[in-house]
């Protein structure tokens, strides 16, 4: 409880600064809103810098939002604390550890949010990187909707950040029914149509841009 409060405390007392740093316009894949305020869902999203989850923080605010990360933040025992009370989930890339996948799912099913950057490192140029798969695995495990959302990285003073949330996706709907394991075809599949979507989403916030949409 007391974790949780600082929590609330430290996003209420940010608020103001969130408002300068990002100013978000966000929009929504064919206008239709993607119900963020209930329920177990994993949201997939490309990968600027760890502001990325800053933001997404309060976008999804009053609710908690876990996030996968790399072990280099733990190495620092200033960040080490603060992310103690955000929720993050270790993905130790050194020793190669799965168990993110794990409490990933663990999360999802208990009706929590979880963001992972299935790019597994910031691309501050913007150019959409190959996925690792194991977003893939929580999705199934936790049978939980994926939610590709896309940010053109746009934050600072006197900058207005972007955001394309899109449908939820569901394995299902890609593979029809499956077992407890999918095969690397399945995951290939799985993992090519949401790459796909996460691009076009992508190209349609691009395109959102350029003609001057949110002013």
């Amino acid at each position: 409880m007391i974790v949780e409060f600082l929590r609330i405390l430290g996003l209420l007392s940010g608020w103001p600064v969130q408002l300068l740093l990002f100013k978000r316009k966000t929009y929504y894949e064919n206008g239709k809103k993607v119900k963020l305020k209930r329920g177990g869902k994993l949201i997939v999203s490309n990968h600027y810098n760890m502001l990325d989850y800053v933001m997404s923080c309060f976008m999804v605010f009053p609710r908690k939002l876990h996030v996968v990360t790399s072990e280099h933040p733990y190495k620092n025992r200033f960040f080490r604390f603060g992310m103690k009370f955000f929720g993050t989930i270790k993905a130790d890339r050194e020793t190669k550890n799965m168990s993110f996948v794990s409490e990933s799912v663990r999360v999802i099913k208990q009706g929590k949010l979880v963001q992972i950057f299935p790019e597994g490192r910031n691309t501050p140029d913007g150019k959409l990187q190959p996925f690792f798969r194991s977003y893939i695995l929580i999705a199934h495990r936790a049978n939980a909707p994926i939610v590709p959302v896309v940010t053109d990285g746009n934050y600072g003073l006197f900058k207005r950040a972007r955001v394309m949330i899109g449908q939820e996706i569901r394995i299902s709907d890609i593979l029809g029914e499956t077992g407890k394991i999918l095969s690397k075809v399945e995951l290939e599949r799985v993992n090519g149509a949401v790459y796909q979507k996460i691009a076009e989403l992508r190209a349609e916030l691009e395109k959102k841009k350029k003609k001057g949409a949110g002013k």
